[in-house]
């Protein structure tokens, strides 16, 4: 398998870790000094992002779309788009984000170095926010 396939295959087996709740499935794939930054700014490191998945929060939709693998030497660049339909505390998040993750090899293994989301997306056709009419 080329290192594109294998680091293609460490975003679905993460993918799948976040759709099913599996927090004991991060120990294999975030690498120990990962850092996990959502959309509004919080960082996780590794323990804290498993533990998301110890509480209340359930994803009942999760996938990563288009993922383009960026490869240089021995770390891997991805961006994607996230899409997710998520419960925690009480609270929906359904919504799509733009993903940056950095993959990185250990030996023989691609781990999981940096997670960071950005958004929630907006239309593509629409003006951003500092180019629309003041009303």
């Amino acid at each position: 398998m080329s290192s594109q396939e294998q680091v293609l295959d460490l975003v679905r087996r993460w993918a799948q870790a976040e759709f099913d709740g599996d927090a004991d499935a991060f120990g294999d794939l975030l690498g120990e000094d990962f850092a996990g930054i959502g959309p509004v700014g919080f960082k996780l490191d590794k323990r804290q992002w498993a533990g998301r998945h110890r509480g209340d929060l359930k994803n009942h939709h999760f996938e990563i779309l288009d993922p383009q693998v960026r490869l240089h030497g021995d770390t891997a660049i991805v961006g994607g788009v996230q899409e997710q339909r998520t419960s925690v505390r009480g609270h929906e998040v359904n919504d799509s984000f733009r993903l940056t993750l950095v993959a990185v090899k250990e030996g023989e293994r691609w781990v999981i170095a940096n997670i960071q989301l950005s958004g929630p997306l907006q239309d593509p056709a629409a003006p951003p926010p500092f180019a629309r009419e003041q009303g």
